[in-house]
């Protein structure tokens, strides 16, 4: 019986085209809608910047998929170019920081709306459009510094076949990595650790704070009321920013679980990690781009703001 995961690899190109496809259409919609000038909140310039940075981890993915998936063929050694090896190298290099650059503003937005919500008093002065775009930028900075641990990993190697006599291109580790033993169990710690286990821990305590938090005012408010509840349009924003961030914990934490769980195997780790995700990597890639796609959903569902200003353009449209 063949192997699900080899038979599933044969379709992994198309079906990450799809979600690729309409998540960057729907990040660019997202954009444009949060861009507007009736919209301009310190949260949704997060947002925009969310948007930017979704799209852009969607397209260096779709890049790669194309590349590995249906230029080459992952299965078959012999079509693996040097340039294709470079393309996909590169191309899964910024995927990864562009997703950990998604990961910081996911944190950055759910902190925003604690101050705002709990620190009202606060939010005054710490939650201005201006602190918000250097906070994005303070993130920008610092994931792309963190980010470039990666690139000393891996290097495009020429393989010679002795049986047929033909040569093809793969990644090998760098001569850096196999004189330093200790690199790749450190990188596996900054993966699962930094990018994985921290923000998955901070946004779910940054959501119970929160919604602790609302369900204590809004009890306040109905014993003063008797009953009567109030709010429920501004606490509309909350819910949208809590699902997102849930959505981010649900889809990463399997990915998050086998990076530290491969850090305990010392030396061995990056091969455990290797030998794990060989198994249910595509699906695991899957789970990473639906996070990073389906926000636009989210939005028209939780946010009024969003649907009459996305309603409001496409009459324009229309009606031009």
């Amino acid at each position: 019986m063949a192997d699900p995961t080899l038979v599933y690899r044969r379709y992994h190109g198309y079906v990450s085209t799809i979600i690729c496809v309409t998540g960057i259409v729907g990040n660019l919609v997202s954009l444009i809608v949060w861009n507007l000038k009736k919209s301009q909140k310190p949260t949704y310039v997060i947002l925009s910047s969310l948007a930017i940075a979704d799209s852009l981890c969607l397209l260096m993915f779709q890049i790669y998929v194309i590349c590995f998936f249906m230029v080459m063929s992952p299965n078959d050694e012999e079509t693996y170019t040097e340039v294709g090896m470079y393309i996909v190298m590169i191309s899964f290099h910024l995927f990864i920081a562009f997703h950990m650059l998604s990961t910081w503003l996911t944190i950055t937005m759910m902190i925003f709306r604690y101050i705002k919500i709990v620190k009202p008093t606060l939010a005054s002065k710490a939650c201005t459009i201006k602190r918000a775009k250097i906070s994005i930028a303070i993130v920008t900075v610092s994931v792309f510094f963190a980010s470039s641990a990666n690139y000393p990993f891996y290097k495009v190697q020429k393989i010679s076949n002795n049986v047929t006599n033909a040569s093809s291109y793969f990644l090998e580790p760098t001569e850096f990595t196999k004189s330093h033993p200790e690199y790749p169990t450190i990188l596996l710690w900054i993966y699962g650790v930094v990018v994985k286990i921290i923000p998955i821990l901070t946004i779910v305590v940054l959501c119970t704070l929160i919604i602790c938090f609302i369900q204590k005012a809004k009890r306040r408010v109905q014993d003063i009321t008797g009953g009567v509840s109030s709010g429920d349009a501004y606490n509309q924003t909350t819910k949208m920013l809590t699902v997102i961030a849930f959505i981010y914990v649900f889809t990463e934490l399997p990915i998050g679980i086998m990076s530290f769980i491969s850090g305990f195997h010392g030396d061995d780790g990056h091969l455990f990690y290797f030998l794990l995700f060989s198994g249910v990597g595509d699906l695991l890639d899957l789970c990473t781009l639906i996070n990073s796609s389906v926000n636009i959903f989210v939005y028209i569902y939780l946010s009024p703001d969003f649907r009459a200003i996305l309603l409001d353009r496409m009459k324009c449209k229309i009606n031009q």
